[in-house]
């Protein structure tokens, strides 16, 4: 008899913002299943427990790029505009990373302009900016500009980054945001991971 292993063929519909459903094809025998969960399934006359579990650490890719992330940090993808698609990624205390993929145009020119937008309300409250802008090579070796601003107000420090990769008529404009709230540096986890896995195809 042939491993079971060599007999299932799994069709796995997932999507990044839904609940996850799953479908195991075992010869001719098809089952809805759920993650974490175990079946008994017969095989060849015989009762085999079947299970289908996720790894800790997943890969996300698109055309441009791809990064590795923790399975229980969801992404979501949304369309910004017709050459614009976004992905995101956020913790409950507000800490993310969000990656917007440009097909038409080299996004480089509008760091500067990300990072004044997302820090001048804060600014404008009171809150004290410091830059520290750094730069950072990739999984991948390409080198990228990282714009650095850490906000700080009684105690309570937002620090967001911003950097962008590109080339004619194609590139990535990359935003992190880590909140002081994340005391169990969920997000700090999350961030990290994601710079160092960051790879450019």
């Amino acid at each position: 008899m042939k491993k079971i292993t060599s007999i299932l063929v799994f069709v796995l519909t997932l999507s990044l913002t839904a609940q996850e459903d799953y479908i195991i094809t075992i010869g001719d025998q098809v089952k809805s299943i759920s993650l974490d969960t175990n079946y008994d399934i017969l095989v060849n006359g015989k009762k085999t427990k079947v299970s289908v579990t996720k790894k800790d650490t997943l890969n996300y890719g698109e055309n441009f790029y791809n990064f590795k992330y923790i399975k229980k940090h969801k992404i979501s993808k949304a369309q910004v505009d017709e050459d614009i698609d976004q992905i995101m990624m956020m913790t409950a205390g507000g800490s993310g990373v969000l990656v917007q993929n440009y097909g038409s145009f080299n996004p480089t020119m509008l760091q500067e302009m990300m990072l004044n937008e997302i820090t001048k309300e804060s600014v404008s409250y009171g809150y004290k900016l410091d830059r520290q802008d750094y730069d950072r090579k990739l999984a991948s070796g390409e080198s990228l500009r990282v714009l650095k601003a850490v906000l700080e107000y009684r105690g309570e420090i937002e620090t967001y980054e911003v950097s962008a990769y590109g080339r004619k008529d194609e590139g990535i404009l990359i935003m992190t945001m880590d909140m002081d709230i994340d005391t169990d540096t969920d997000g700090k986890n999350m961030i990290d991971l994601f710079w160092k896995s960051l790879n450019i195809k």
